[in-house]
């Protein structure tokens, strides 16, 4: 573990009020970015993202997260993850009425062609259901990887994978999604 985020636990751990601001500060940018990645939603991701604090506040107020066991950066990473994984499940993945009609409505405030608003909501849906037939750990490396821009090395550290683990499973969703996204890449053509 870094010096820093060693002293933000033991600070945390007396009581200082400055260290939460401090940890909100350097990890919610990465913690929100995971959220919305997966879960496609800012209000999700918000939610994800505060409740990622709140049990890391938790953890180091009972006692369960030192300095000496615990990595803040990854402790709020599995932490978010397992979050937007429950919240996935628990959702029914489906587009709803309400979502067209306010992309319809964000378009034609940036003058935008009805055909191209419809072109961009069929691309969404379909890499959202081809993100949804991939396994978990499949979708997580993905997201990590392809869209926050992490390095095989770091998403290893924080989901405790092995690096060649890591890109046995980001190869293995990129063929999927190649073979999923397929079809509508034809279609669109």
């Amino acid at each position: 573990m870094d010096r820093r985020a060693s002293s933000l636990i033991q600070r945390m751990l007396q009581g200082d009020p400055a260290s939460s601001d401090e940890v909100i500060r350097l990890y919610s940018r990465e913690i929100y970015r995971l959220g919305y990645s997966l879960l496609w939603s800012k209000e999700e991701a918000e939610d994800v993202l505060q409740e990622s604090m709140l049990r890391l506040i938790a953890e180091v107020r009972n006692n369960r997260l030192r300095a000496s066991n615990g990595s803040i950066r990854g402790f709020l990473r599995t932490t978010a993850r397992n979050l937007c994984i429950d919240r996935l499940r628990k959702q029914d993945h489906f587009y709803s009425r309400t979502d067209e009609i306010r992309s319809v409505e964000e378009a034609t405030r940036v003058n935008k062609k009805p055909d191209d608003v419809a072109e961009e909501n069929s691309a969404r849906e379909a890499f959202r259901d081809a993100l949804g037939e991939l396994t978990d750990i499949q979708r997580t490396v993905l997201v990590l990887h392809d869209l926050n821009e992490e390095s095989v090395s770091e998403i290893a550290e924080t989901l405790g994978l092995s690096a060649n683990n890591v890109c046995v499973h980001l190869c293995r969703a990129r063929r999927k999604m190649r073979l999923l996204l397929a079809p509508f890449m034809e279609e669109s053509r």
